[in-house]
């Protein structure tokens, strides 16, 4: 009978043991195993990030669209640039326009100088800065003010100076120097 006995204590140790070996792996590994942990709470933060990210999923399509369109915008923007590998040929080119703009009003040019391209550090653009004198009847003037600012590219008026020729055989004519900036991919 004692080997009996024995044989049972044995068993029962080694249950208990069993037991508390398999509390203790619970207890070390409870942080990983989060099914046995399904608090309120926690369910409450999962719904959170839930709605979180479906609200992301949502933005995105919102988001791809937008910045389709803002390239969109770009490129038509860009097709207002002065065409040119460099910004000596872009000189040309916006002395080309000028020079057109202003032959339409019937007018010659005296002076055309193309200026040293302006960087702007923020952007991948070049400034090209044209500087003309001519003289013209105020309302010559004002036509090819609108035809500059009305332009396929996008040019802008940087600085305008206009002194009146009181002549007695001509009045109304000034005599205009106009600095007109194109702009330009970066290299």
């Amino acid at each position: 009978m004692v080997s009996l006995k024995i044989d049972k204590e044995k068993k029962y140790i080694l249950i208990a043991g069993a037991v508390l070996l398999f509390f203790g792996l619970i207890y070390r590994f409870s942080p990983d195993l989060d099914f046995l942990n399904t608090t309120t709470e926690e369910i409450q933060l999962k719904e959170k990030k839930l709605i979180k990210y479906r609200q992301m999923v949502r933005e995105k399509n919102f988001l791809e669209k937008k910045l389709i369109s803002l390239n969109r915008t770009i490129d038509r923007a860009e097709a207002g640039l002065l065409t040119g590998k460099t910004p000596a040929l872009a000189g040309v080119d916006l002395q080309n326009i000028l020079t057109e703009i202003v032959s339409k009003s019937e007018i010659e040019i005296k002076t055309m100088r193309v200026m040293k391209p302006e960087e702007f550090e923020a952007f991948d653009y070049l400034g090209i800065l044209i500087q003309a004198t001519f003289v013209a009847r105020t309302r010559q003037l004002k036509e090819i003010l609108y035809q500059i600012e009305a332009s396929d590219k996008l040019l802008a008026i940087k600085e305008l100076k206009i002194r009146s020729l009181r002549r007695r055989k001509e009045p109304g004519m000034v005599q205009t120097t106009i600095r007109v900036e194109g702009y330009m991919a970066g290299e």
